[in-house]
Order: structure tokens, then sequence, then C-alpha cells
């Protein structure tokens, strides 16, 4: 019923499969990092006048309102 095969045949196909995983979970966690990277780096970050919180505000703005006491602030540029 079963054809035999041979122990180095299997191991090479387990190999091959281990190494065919490894790549695929390589090519996602390089996905999301990318995805991951390109929101952090859209962020524009803002330090109030009024109350000096520091905060983040997605997607690039040159004016947002302070969270914490609605006071207009400009973007921090590095």
């Amino acid at each position: 019923m079963f054809q035999p095969i041979d122990l180095s045949v299997f191991l090479a196909c387990m190999v091959g499969v281990v190494l065919l995983g490894l790549l695929c979970l390589q090519a996602w966690y390089d996905r999301r990092d990318s995805l991951l990277s390109d929101h952090r780096r859209l962020s524009t970050v803002f330090s109030c006048r009024e109350c000096a919180l520091v905060f983040v505000r997605p997607r690039r703005r040159e004016e947002a309102s302070c969270p914490q006491c609605g006071a207009s602030n400009t973007r921090l540029k590095f």
C-alpha cells in the first residue's frame, strides 16, 4: 500500500518545508515592519507652548490643537 521513502529524501523534503516556512515568515515580518515605519514616519510631533505637552498627530500637518489645553501649535522642526 505505502511505498517506502529513502531517509535522505524525507529529510531533504522536511528541510525544504522548514526553509520555505522561514522565508514566508521573513517576508511577512518585513512587510509588517515597513508598514509600521511608514506610519511612524508620516506622524508629526508637536509641543504645546501653553502647557508644554508633547503630542503626536497622524499625517503631516503644520498646525494642531493641544489635546490638553486646546491651544493651537505649529509642528516641531528638527
